[in-house]
């Protein structure tokens, strides 16, 4: 459970998670390509920082539309939610897989710019299983529809 979970899915969807980011953030433009010689463009130059976290198929059946974010650990090491509110990372890849762990079957892009300032609070704060940290819900539903840039 855990971290360890996490990692594992993440690694093990890396490449999947890349070529989802890759086909938001990177375009095709024809009329570009018939005009300029330019067939693909991509919209930022600087790095763009990446959250990613994807949950196994029991908590998409509990939590369609909820997401969390690792709220603080006992030990007061920074967490996701202080990293985000410190503008360190640009955009949040949050997913779920199916049952067999074979395939994301749901996932959305957030733009944390716009989470950043909406300041949301969360539903509920719980404690992980292991007792590790605790994990901010956040509903989807409650916040602006800017926020999330794409969803499948």
């Amino acid at each position: 459970m855990g971290y360890d979970n996490d990692i594992r899915l993440e690694m093990k969807f890396a490449r999947q998670i890349k070529g989802i980011l890759g086909m938001y953030f990177i375009r095709q433009d024809v009329e570009a390509d018939t005009m300029e010689a330019t067939d693909f463009l991509i919209f930022h130059i600087k790095p763009i920082k990446v959250a990613a976290r994807l949950r196994t198929f029991a908590y998409l059946e509990r939590y369609p539309d909820e997401f969390t974010i690792r709220y603080s650990r006992p030990s007061g090491v920074p967490t996701e939610i202080h990293k985000i509110r410190q503008g360190l990372v640009d955009y949040l890849f949050y997913g779920f897989v199916n049952d067999t762990e074979d395939k994301i079957i749901k996932y959305f892009i957030g733009d944390l710019g716009i989470f950043r300032n909406q300041e949301p609070k969360p539903i509920v704060i719980k404690r992980n299983i292991d007792r590790s940290s605790e994990l901010a819900a956040y509903s989807l539903t409650s916040l602006p529809k800017l926020f999330i840039l794409k969803q499948y």
